[in-house]
Formats: C-alpha cells, sequence, structure tokens
C-alpha cells in the first residue's frame, strides 16, 4: 500500500502533543488561577458588578458566563484558553506585566501575569498555525516555555507542583491517534471561534492603539512642562547658553574615542574632591579631551556644563542652586603665556577655589611650556 502524505510523522505528533500540552493541564491550571481570585461560588456576583469591564465577547462566550436563568454555579471547566485569559486579565485584579497585557513579556519577567501571557500566547501558535506539523525546535522552543511558565504558576497556587508533574508525564507519553484527532478538532473548533471575533479585536486594537497614542503625547506633553517647573532658571542668558550647547554636542562626537588611561579613576576622584583642577602637558598629550571627558560624566550628574574662555565670565555664570563644571581650555595661554590672563587667574582666584555652590568645578588646561613659563 502506498504511503500518503498525510501520514503520521515526528512532526505531527509535536504539534498534537503540544495540542494535549495546552488543552489539558495548561487550561486546567488557569482554571485554579481563576478560582484562586473568583471562586465558584461568587462568580455571578463578581461577573455582575465587572460586566462592564469586559471587552466584547461572543455569543458563546457570552452564554458560559451569563447563561439564561436565574442561577449559575460558575462552572469553570467549559471555558476554553481564550476566555480565562479574558477574565483573568479583567475581573482578577492582576498587575499587568512590564510590557502589558497583550504583548510578549520580557524573557526574564516571572510575574503571574507574563506566565498567563505565555500560555496565551502559546496556544495561538497552535490554534492559529497553517500547518498540522511542528518542527523539533518550535516544539522544544513552546514546551520549554510553557513548562517554565506551568512551574511558576504552581508555585503561585502552591499545590505541590501539581501541574509541572502533569506535564512531564505528557512530554513523554504514548500518542494516542483517537485522542489526537480529539484534540485536533477541538483547536480547529477554538479557531473558528477566533476567526469570527478576530475583525472586531483588530478594530478594538487599532481604537486602542489610537487612545494609547494620544495619551502617550499628553503623557510627554506634561512631563515636559514638569521638567521645565522642576529645572532651576540658568542665569546664564540664552543665546550664550545655545553656544555652549554647541560646544558640548562637539564634545559628546569626540568623546566616542576616548578611552580612559589605568590612572582616570584616580584622577576623577580628585576631580570630585576639590573644586578646581588643572591638567598640564604637552600639546596632544590629551588634556583637553581629559577634561571634555570628565565635564560629561559630570554632565549625567546633573552638573550644567559650562565652557568659557574668559575666567573672569565665572562671576557672570555662577549659580548657587545649581551645581556647575566650567571647562577653561589653555587657561592662561597658547603658545606662551600671557599676562592679562594670568593676573586674571589670580584676581578670580577665591572665586575658583570657593564657588558659590559647594558642589561647583572648575577644569582647566595648560600647556607643560607654558605652565612652566608661569
Amino acid at each position: 500500500m502506498a504511503s500518503s502524505s498525510y501520514a503520521s510523522t515526528e512532526e505531527t505528533t509535536n504539534a498534537c502533543r503540544a495540542c494535549r500540552l495546552l488543552l489539558g493541564p495548561c487550561t486546567d491550571e488557569l482554571r485554579d488561577v481563576l478560582r484562586h481570585y473568583v471562586p465558584a461560588s461568587t462568580f455571578p456576583h463578581v461577573i455582575k458588578r465587572k460586566r462592564s469591564d469586559l471587552p466584547r465577547l461572543t455569543a458563546q462566550q457570552m452564554n458560559l458566563i451569563l447563561p439564561r436563568g436565574s442561577s449559575y454555579p460558575g462552572n469553570y471547566d467549559d471555558m476554553d484558553i481564550s476566555l480565562l485569559y479574558i477574565l483573568l486579565r479583567n475581573i482578577c485584579g492582576i498587575p499587568p506585566h512590564s510590557n502589558r497585557w497583550g504583548y510578549d513579556p520580557d524573557p526574564t519577567d516571572r510575574s503571574l501575569s507574563a506566565n498567563i501571557e505565555r500560555i496565551r500566547i502559546a496556544r495561538n501558535q497552535c490554534v492559529h498555525s497553517s500547518s498540522p506539523v511542528l518542527s523539533n525546535a518550535d516544539f522544544n522552543r513552546i514546551w520549554s516555555t510553557v513548562r517554565s511558565a506551568v512551574v511558576d504558576l504552581d508555585s503561585f497556587l502552591s499545590n505541590g507542583n501539581q501541574f509541572e508533574r502533569e506535564v512531564d508525564f505528557l512530554r513523554h507519553e504514548t500518542m494516542d491517534p483517537v485522542r489526537d484527532c480529539h484534540y485536533i478538532e477541538e483547536l480547529r473548533k477554538q479557531a473558528e471561534e477566533d476567526a469570527e471575533t478576530k475583525k472586531m479585536i483588530q478594530g478594538l486594537k487599532r481604537k486602542l492603539e489610537e487612545n494609547e497614542t494620544e495619551r502617550n503625547e499628553n503623557h510627554n506633553k506634561i512631563l515636559k512642562i514638569v521638567d521645565e517647573i522642576r529645572k532651576p532658571n540658568s542665569v546664564i542668558p540664552p543665546n550664550v547658553k545655545d553656544v555652549f550647547e554647541k560646544d558640548v554636542i562637539l564634545w559628546k562626537e569626540e568623546d566616542g574615542v576616548y578611552s580612559e588611561s589605568h590612572g582616570f579613576p584616580a584622577m576623577l576622584d580628585q576631580v570630585r574632591s576639590q573644586p578646581y583642577m588643572t591638567f598640564v602637558g604637552v600639546p596632544g598629550s590629551g588634556k583637553s579631551a581629559t577634561i571634555h571627558h570628565i565635564a560629561l560624566i559630570l554632565q549625567k550628574e546633573e552638573y550644567e556644563v559650562v565652557p568659557i574662555i574668559d575666567i573672569r565670565k565665572i562671576e557672570d555664570y555662577s549659580d548657587s542652586r545649581h551645581p556647575q563644571v566650567f571647562v577653561i581650555d589653555d587657561v592662561v595661554g597658547v603658545l606662551g603665556l600671557q599676562k592679562q590672563k594670568l593676573e586674571s587667574l589670580i584676581d578670580y582666584k577665591r572665586r575658583i577655589s570657593d564657588p558659590p555652590n559647594r558642589n561647583t568645578k572648575v577644569l582647566m588646561s595648560c600647556r607643560e611650556a607654558v605652565f612652566n613659563e608661569c
């Protein structure tokens, strides 16, 4: 007899085994999580109170949570992963994971909502697959992800690793073709039900994304206003501050190739411990690059960077309310000693050594030949 292209293979068995994992222990575990938050006896009252919090449901889902009749015992065993996810997300008060409900959680996020999300995503990967097969690589990835989620949920439920044992049993249990067909049929029914709500979900998702974009824009506007309110008004004129900011932007571009030497940490400690420091060296030794690099480090610590040419500007631009780092290259001359600059430095010694703000720093560079001439 000729073999059929639809004959069972290792990859079709992978797909069936993943279906059994998701429709079996995973679904039962989510039912137990729902029971933890909402005992079956209180389910009708909770649904009545939180009905408005639920998204639009299919007729079948509505019949499961609000059937016709005067009473309902809350039969969670009739609910599939799709409905359980909606209820856990909307009526149980479970905090969303770091990436929010409905999105892939971070791999390191082991929160309750992140593990519920992982089971939902794995279920959708199987339900919405266009192929009845699952490669070994995809199967191992899904199984590992789901098993870790099940272990975490077992810990949350304090059930003695009940579902972890069931997952490990299913991993190696012999597959029964009759039961395989049952699970595939169950998934097919769920896929049909999902198709019924797919357009509705997409419309709601678009609307939510639009609302989220608007909320983010408003949030950013508010944060900007708050930052402006909290930020002390600079004593530096706006036009001068624009020039300084252009200098700092250039420093940042050049700082990308700066490499800290072995003694740099000690040098930085010296800067932190005293109000001013002069860096002396021959041309090309990196003294300017070093003070720029230190200034950028201090800027990350909320210092205002003030690159000046004239030492006398320290008096004009000093701010007692805000720590600053003044940066002066070639403080007393470039090619030779400029007596006027040296006299200004002497005149402003007290301003440098005792700034209005005790955290303010003055970083200066000086060529070795000019320094020796001083």
